[in-house]
């Protein structure tokens, strides 16, 4: 089982973490991708991380809780989250120094690397100390890092980092540039060459000067004593000429190898006493605090997130979370969260209405197993996507749509959506369904999810609603949460027929998609118990689109191709 960090925002201390990854056709299904690009705004390095949160799915309660109250004070003090958002890139400079060695590095190279780690640990823990100086958190996990932070700034080790790291610093990297002399003979050519001194300032190039001859006959002024007589030659411009086709320079100047040698050990010897100095800090470990990262950056976007939703006109809360044996799933006002950013993408931030809030009641008196009828485009796909989302949000401790929520944690969520045939799979569409299916109940238990949307349609209607039936019976023989979106009117018609027959403590019932029927006809996308409707449904969308047999016959008598029995 993998050990938690010595300090988590997502992980209390005494809790074993046990992955439960929810699998990507699941997260293709329920639209996910959209919810992690708007959870990782602004935190686009670590989009994999904040994914591998949402989907790795928490089904302790005790956990759960932990998440939401580290959510919680980012909401109530936004102020807390601007100052963590301002630190969160200086946190992650510390990704920066994984040091490895590798060939033609010297010492230096690792009291550079050592230097900067240790640097942006220090900035980093003054940082969060100043973050949280004068705020009172109330969650348990910001209260470990307040505490860790004040511990380790005051421990005596890390005093004296802070008293000594400004000299090591100057010491390794104020090496601007260094001198060479370079002796020529009587025709000008460079003979011999040492380095003469090693300085803080850099050279600058060409000023526009003397010429080459007015040096030579004596010309002098007060040009500035760290511009060049020459244009300054940069590597890569110099690497580009030696590769630059068969008139290339040669660079390899037999003088430069030992110039280059004798630069490295004069280095090596300026880092020694730096290194020195760094081995009394050899036991200081930076590694926890760049293990937060991804952890600050998801519940930063999750509070950004919550936000947006709010200011959207849409309700947010934090859901209670209830005992995983009661099974439960109770939303008013749920709504599906990747429309909601969908069309947030086109407007200027209110939705005005345009997304239709429902209610879902999953529980002993109201059923856990609904079958789901309605019109095309009725809302019943986006309904059934919707339960799914709020049940990944509940369980990663984020806020979930809806004004009130209480949510049983599941063990997994399984969903069987349209997919494209694979031919080379030989088994043919049903066939396909069909395994997918059984994959699905050889792992799910009474304690999942599972999310129907128009399964086994890929055959006659009748051999669809034989299958559907007796899918639907093992659903609640197994006692789990289901929502089964389908076209199949008489399944959802049956639905008393089929809790008379099937032994089971989880209630079937038909759910419908409703419509207005004022003769005009329209979606309201309102989903909400009651028997389905499908026959008056496909005479009004006919209708609609022109398609009745009298607008048909009427349309043909107008072009004069109806063809009356004499």
């Amino acid at each position: 089982m993998p050990s938690n960090p010595p300090i988590s925002l997502l992980w209390p201390p005494d809790a074993h973490h046990q992955p439960r990854r929810l699998s990507d056709s699941v997260a293709a299904d329920l639209d996910l991708d959209r919810i992690i690009t708007a959870l990782s705004a602004g935190y686009e390095d670590y989009t994999r991380d904040i994914r591998a949160i949402l989907l790795d799915l928490c089904d302790d309660p005790r956990v759960i809780a932990y998440r939401q109250d580290v959510l919680a004070d980012l909401l109530d003090d936004p102020d807390l989250a601007r100052r963590l958002d301002d630190l969160l890139p200086t946190n992650i400079e510390l990704d920066r120094f994984h040091y490895a060695a590798r060939h033609g590095q010297t010492d230096l190279h690792e009291v550079l690397w050592r230097i900067g780690q240790l640097e942006s640990y220090v900035e980093t823990v003054e940082g969060l100390h100043a973050v949280f100086e004068g705020t009172r958190v109330q969650s348990a996990g910001l209260r470990q890092l307040h505490d860790l932070v004040v511990g380790v700034r005051a421990d005596e080790t890390f005093q004296h980092l802070l008293a000594d790291l400004p000299e090591m610093v100057r010491k390794v990297r104020n090496i601007g540039s260094i001198t060479l002399g370079i002796n020529l003979d009587d025709r000008l050519r460079p003979v011999e060459a040492t380095l003469l001194s090693i300085n803080a300032e850099t050279f600058g190039g060409d000023m526009g000067g003397p010429s080459f001859l007015e040096m030579l006959f004596g010309w002098t002024s007060d040009r500035r004593e760290w511009s060049g007589i020459a244009p300054l030659h940069t590597v890569k411009r110099a690497m580009e000429q030696a590769q630059a086709g068969p008139h290339a320079r040669d660079l390899a100047n037999p003088m430069l190898h030992p110039l280059f040698r004798d630069l490295a050990d004069i280095l090596k010897q300026t880092s020694r006493p730096v290194a020195r100095a760094l081995q009394r800090y050899n036991h200081t470990k930076t590694q926890f605090l760049g293990a937060l990262k991804s952890e600050l950056a998801f519940f930063l976007g999750a509070a950004r997130l919550v936000q947006r939703l709010a200011d959207s006109g849409l309700p947010v809360c934090a859901p209670e979370i209830a005992s995983q044996a009661r099974r439960v799933c109770t939303i008013t006002g749920v709504y599906n969260v990747g429309l909601a950013l969908r069309l947030l993408e086109g407007r200027d931030g209110r939705l005005n209405g345009a997304v239709i809030t429902n209610d879902t009641h999953f529980g002993d008196e109201t059923g856990r197993i609904f079958i789901l009828t309605g019109p095309n485009q009725g809302g019943k796909t986006t309904f059934t996507q919707a339960v799914g989302i709020a049940q990944v949000l509940a369980q990663a401790g984020l806020h979930v749509p809806g004004r009130a929520a209480c949510l049983s944690p599941v063990d997994s969520v399984y969903t069987h959506f349209p997919v494209e045939e694979a031919p080379e799979s030989g088994a043919g569409r049903l066939g396909e369904e069909a395994q997918r299916l059984n994959d699905i109940f050889a792992r799910a238990t009474a304690h999942s999810l599972i999310l129907l949307n128009e399964s086994l349609s890929s055959t006659s209607a009748g051999e669809s609603l034989y299958l559907a039936r007796d899918i639907v019976r093992i659903l609640r023989r197994l006692g789990t949460r289901a929502v089964f979106a389908t076209h199949l009117h008489d399944l959802a018609a049956g639905v008393d027929d089929l809790n008379a027959s099937t032994p089971g403590d989880s209630e079937i019932v038909s759910l419908v998609a409703r419509m207005h029927e004022d003769g005009a006809m329209r979606q309201t996308y309102e989903i909400a118990p009651g028997p389905p409707r499908g026959r008056s449904f496909a005479r009004e969308i006919a209708a609609r689109y022109g398609i009745s047999y009298e607008q048909l016959d009427d349309l043909l008598r107008r072009r004069g191709l109806a063809h009356d029995a004499e």
